[in-house]
């Protein structure tokens, strides 16, 4: 399922392997919903505050019950999402 990837106004967003395929595992309307909140991200990600995830170097994005870690290289305008799950599975795929 590739091709997720978009360029917004403002920031590029990439979507890692394991994002994609987490992404494709997801029912269409709970995917569509995770899209949105991404989106937004990238549009808002100037003028929102990013809270680092203590000790990665990774953010996190929440979307109901889904967490998204994500890097932001505001150098390129870059969002990378490196992930998408449930909350405490993306957390304990975070500490491997």
């Amino acid at each position: 399922m590739k091709g997720w990837g978009l360029k917004s106004a403002m920031y590029e967003v990439v979507f890692s392997d394991l994002a994609e395929e987490e992404l494709g595992k997801l029912p269409e309307h709970i995917a569509n919903d995770i899209l949105k909140k991404i989106y937004w991200l990238a549009e808002n990600a100037d003028v929102i505050r990013h809270d680092r995830l203590k000790g990665h170097r990774e953010y996190s994005l929440h979307c109901g019950q889904y967490r998204i870690p994500y890097l932001l290289d505001r150098a390129n305008r870059v969002v990378c999402i490196e992930d998408i799950d449930k909350h405490d599975e993306a957390y304990r795929k975070l500490k491997r």
